[in-house]
């Protein structure tokens, strides 16, 4: 199966580093055009240079908080200008620190709030303005997780908006079918290798909390994982990418875990 985007445009927030980064070059490799976007406009800058030296197609770097609805909006028009269209949305950017509840407050609260289910949602709404004009359809995919089917301890906030993402893509899927676009969500495992929760903070208190050394954290959850290893960043960009190609045209609103089994159902 060969899975191309010759001529399109695929926009990935949060593709400077990371998960996005390697969503945004799995795309690259089969022909799309990328629009990087990151609030650290070094590194979006840095990628989108990769891309177009390694792959031979167009990479525009833009400085987004995807929060705010006039950043957004003028992310779109920018590809638009540059591109000509845009068919793709990865709504990968997301923050993820862990808090309990007693310990919530509003600035630990709102920011998770602001960026994974609001940004999501703004992103999501000025691409399918955009879809919709355009008249050929188009594909959102939203990174959510296995924490958006199974809550976390301590992570309540993170997985109200991983839940969330799920529900507003199923939602999308339903309003914008008759205009050809499709809605989807990846939900993805434990990753460790760019990963925002993963970091070495959070990691030494798991391994606290489970009796074992740092560097034995990942081998205990790998030991969870009926395919016995964690997820990549790879594994996430290739689920990605057939949910966004030709060959997933019949497929929409669905929330594909990409977990190894862990979260079967």
């Amino acid at each position: 199966m060969d899975i191309r985007f010759d001529d399109r445009t695929a926009i990935v927030t949060g593709s400077g580093g990371g998960i996005g980064r390697v969503i945004a070059r799995t795309l690259a490799a089969s022909g799309a055009n990328l629009v990087i976007v990151d609030v650290n406009i070094a590194a979006a800058k840095q990628t989108a240079a990769e891309i177009e030296s390694e792959f031979s197609v167009g990479a525009l770097a833009c400085k987004v908080d995807i929060s705010k609805r006039a950043q957004v909006d003028r992310m779109v028009e920018r590809a638009v200008a540059k591109f000509g269209r845009v068919d793709i949305l990865v709504n990968n950017a997301g923050l993820s620190y862990p808090v309990k509840l007693l310990e919530m407050t509003d600035e630990k609260w709102e920011p998770m709030i602001a960026v994974n289910l609001k940004g999501a949602m703004l992103c999501a709404k000025a691409v399918i303005e955009q879809l919709v004009k355009q008249g050929h359809g188009g594909a959102i995919i939203n990174i959510s997780s296995k924490s958006g089917v199974h809550g976390s301890a301590g992570l309540s906030h993170y997985c109200a908006t991983k839940f969330g993402v799920i529900g507003m893509a199923q939602s999308w899927a339903r309003e914008y079918a008759d205009d050809g676009i499709r809605c989807c969500s990846v939900l993805p495992g434990n990753v460790f290798e760019g990963s925002g929760i993963w970091n070495k903070a959070f990691i030494k208190k798991q391994a606290k909390k489970l009796g074992v050394k740092p560097g034995e954290v990942r081998a205990f959850y790998d030991s969870k994982v009926p395919l016995k290893r964690s997820c990549t960043p790879q594994d996430v960009a290739n689920a990605v990418a057939f949910l966004a190609s030709d060959q997933a045209s019949y497929i929409t609103g669905v929330s594909l875990l990409v977990d190894g089994g862990q979260e079967m159902r």
